[in-house]
């Protein structure tokens, strides 16, 4: 169940410590890009556009749902449209990277209910204020959904279809936002749901605030004459591919996913002899895993770059799994630990 969750968090989900923790010992460059993280968290916490008149209720919504289809590695698109009578109220998100988006654009005051996995540091940026502010369901609690009396519900791609049902015999309006997990498909979803929710201008706002820290986050990485190989390894050997958030972030710091350098789309399953064969320069563990220590002792890794090296390095899950505006922290973190790197 876990590894699932990570993976549809990317995504998936694609999900160690809080938003604010700083590298653990032997972890901190000596010279990085690095910023003050917190401040980095708080402006893409809460952002608010130009005040706007009242657009009309009801209000029809084109969109395109993107979904993966695990079975085929492939995903598919469809055109779809949702009629939204009156502006939502009575919020729900059922995941942790639309919790944080809202939370970002929308009046809090109408989030009534947050997913568990909102409330986990492992996996939300926003966990310590979902936990002090609740109320909090677990993923099939399909009955305290309906007992906040949401008038929307926002569901994803792994979102369960029982759980979907309920909600429609229930009579409550839910909407599937599908796959989202790069930097582009993340600034796509803040821009519908801010038209979905009637806060379009705090949603293009969000949207120049990423554009713009982005920007200011590439200023400051060094120039090389090479990109630095990169390979997130998690657990059971899953490193993601093109289609992941892992992607967006390396290419927002300059550096290769070694995953989509070797065309793996979503997440894919390796060896070690796979592994010493793609040589990355870097390779990214999650904390408290032992992994580390394990990819180092392996004999048939020896010979690999990162193990000679020593460039294997913890980060906290929170900072890999992300998929929504904070997003930019991981680039800024990761960037940081691997730019210690000797050019």
């Amino acid at each position: 169940m876990r590894t699932c969750l990570m993976i549809a968090g990317s995504v998936f989900a694609f999900c160690l410590i809080a938003a604010t923790a700083t590298p653990e010992a032997g972890n901190v460059p000596k010279t990085a890009p690095h910023r003050d993280l917190d401040s980095l968290k708080n402006a893409l916490s809460l952002v608010r556009g130009k005040a706007q008149a009242e657009g009309p209720w009801p209000r029809t919504v084109r969109y395109t749902l993107k979904r993966y289809d695990f079975k085929t590695d492939s995903f598919q698109q469809e055109a779809r449209s949702i009629v939204i009578r009156k502006k939502p109220l009575r919020i729900i998100p059922h995941s942790v990277g639309v919790a944080e988006i809202l939370w970002a654009i929308c009046p809090r005051e109408r989030l009534v209910a947050f997913n568990e996995f909102s409330a986990d540091p492992d996996s939300s940026f926003i966990a310590d204020t979902v936990r002090a502010r609740g109320p909090i369901f677990k993923s099939k609690q399909t009955e305290l959904v309906i007992g906040s009396r949401p008038d929307l519900v926002f569901t994803v791609f792994y979102s369960s279809a029982d759980f979907k049902e309920k909600l429609h015999q229930a009579r409550i309006q839910s909407f599937d936002l599908g796959y989202f997990g790069t930097i582009e498909s993340i600034k796509e979803q803040i821009l519908l749901i801010g038209d979905i929710i009637g806060e379009e201008s705090n949603a293009r706002a969000l949207v120049r605030l990423i554009d713009t820290r982005i920007r200011e986050l590439q200023a400051r990485l060094p120039k090389r004459g090479r990109p630095v190989r990169v390979l997130y390894y998690d657990e059971g050997g899953y490193v993601p591919g093109m289609s992941s958030n892992f992607t967006s972030i390396c290419q927002i710091i300059g550096a290769v996913n070694v995953g989509a350098e070797q065309g793996i789309k979503s997440w894919s399953q390796i060896d070690h002899e796979t592994l010493l064969k793609w040589n990355p320069d870097v390779i990214i563990v999650p904390e408290r895993s032992k992994l580390k220590e394990l990819l180092m002792s392996n004999r048939v890794l020896s010979h690999a770059k990162a193990i000679q090296g020593g460039s294997v390095y913890y980060v906290p899950p929170v900072y890999l799994r992300t998929d929504s505006q904070y997003l930019l922290l991981s680039a800024d973190y990761i960037a940081a630990v691997i730019y210690r790197q000797p050019r």
